[in-house]
């Protein structure tokens, strides 16, 4: 059995500087958006599923050039007998899960394709994308601060329903190309009338005005999963819980670190205060002589899975686990440069060449916020829960806000 770990859980206050500024309600967000952003989600067409005679149809059709003539007849009488067999029970089962479904029928099958690979996370699974340097920001405390808050604020503007929604515009005076079927309409709607328009219909009728002015709403479900997500091993398939919180977990060399960054009342805590308590934790050489704990999320995950439950016996244990499977996102301060590009893509991949390796990551969190000696950061996130279109939208607004925060 694992040595009971404790994880260190300082909160902010005693770590951080008491000075404290607060900021405005509405400053906190990244955009204010006049339409809700989950607005169109319960009137987005659903993906359609074609009848089971078309699909057996395409499947011949493709499989003819390919076949023999005596190859052929043999699966087109293989196609007939699936067609009025099992493939009619699986077709009526696909369409009567459709139904219940917030999204669309895929969606199932997506996250269990992700949830019961039993491989390691790092390289199998879980990608990274580094954020541009910011110049401004050469050192790990101040460049950490500045991406927490305004990692905040995307939290906040999307927990308070103002984030933007996803929309794919073909007019040009609403950012598209202006072309297609929809050209007719440049210059005769507008960002202004457009959202007044949409926000005030029925959300179960809000997509076919989006339609009207030549805009797709997209699917956002996936949102859901950005914040206060983890991944949790299982035997034979893992799951994703969602807490809640205003903290991240801060890992430096062995030891972990609860800081609160969004208080009770909803405010975000300052960029400075943050700031003090990074450099507070980084004023102190790493220790790495505490058992590695991070490392275990790299292993396969039913050995992980059983490796945690007996962890779980601890109440000590019990409390850390919840407190990092409920944080907002995890970030890694890694005490190691590395030596060139490839090394520093290696890192925020998997451990690259640092003697830790991996060993201060929790990879089964939605998403890691790594950040090197001289400011380099990068995100590193678990894929099951969504696709990387909530990721990006999260890295291109944070890292554009970011940089315009004050130093």
């Amino acid at each position: 059995m694992l040595p009971t770990y404790r994880a260190s859980a300082r909160s902010a206050r005693h770590i951080a500087s008491t000075a404290r500024l607060l900021s405005s309600a509405s400053g906190d967000y990244l955009n204010n958006a006049k339409i809700p952003t989950y607005h169109f989600q319960d009137s987005l067409p659903r993906l359609p599923i074609p009848d089971i005679k078309d699909t057996a149809q395409r499947y011949l059709n493709s499989a003819a050039p390919l076949l023999t003539d005596a190859e052929f007849a043999t699966t087109k009488l293989a196609m007939a007998e699936f067609e009025a067999g099992i493939g009619k029970k699986l077709h009526e089962d696909i369409v009567a899960r459709d139904k219940s479904r917030y999204s669309s029928f895929i969606s199932e099958p997506w996250f269990d394709m992700y949830l019961s690979n039993r491989q390691e996370l790092p390289l199998n699974i879980n990608p990274q994308l580094t954020f541009k340097n910011d110049e401004a920001r050469t050192d790990a405390a101040s460049r950490t601060a500045a991406l927490v808050v305004s990692s905040a604020r995307f939290y906040k503007t999307l927990k308070d329903l103002k984030l933007d929604p996803d929309m794919f515009h073909t007019q040009a005076c609403m950012g598209g190309t202006g072309t297609g079927f929809f050209k007719f309409l440049n210059g005769k709607g507008g960002s202004d009338q457009f959202n007044t328009v949409c926000s005030m219909l029925p959300r179960q009728y809000a997509f076919y005005g989006a339609y009207l002015y030549g805009t797709y709403p997209l699917d956002m479900s996936q949102y859901n999963g950005l914040f206060n997500s983890t991944r949790v091993p299982g035997k034979d398939t893992d799951r994703l819980v969602k807490g809640e919180g205003g903290h991240v977990v801060i890992q430096y060399g062995n030891d972990f670190f609860k800081l609160e960054v969004v208080r009770p009342d909803g405010n975000i805590v300052s960029q400075g205060e943050i700031e003090h308590a990074v450099r507070h934790i980084l004023s102190s050489k790493p220790d790495t002589s505490k058992p590695p704990v991070g490392i275990l999320t790299t292993c396969e995950r039913t050995a992980w899975a059983k490796t945690r439950e007996a962890m779980l016996e601890s109440p000590v244990n019990r409390q850390s686990i919840a407190d990092i499977d409920s944080a907002l996102f995890a970030i890694c301060l890694d005490h190691h440069q590395p030596v060139d590009f490839l090394d520093q893509q290696d890192t925020m991949l998997y451990g690259g060449s640092s003697p830790q390796r991996g060993r201060n990551r929790w990879y089964d969190k939605s998403f890691q916020l790594i950040v090197l000696p001289n400011g380099t950061a990068a995100v590193n996130f678990e894929h099951s829960w969504g696709d990387g279109v909530a990721v990006l939208r999260y890295f291109n607004e944070v890292a554009a806000d970011a940089v315009k925060r004050p130093v």
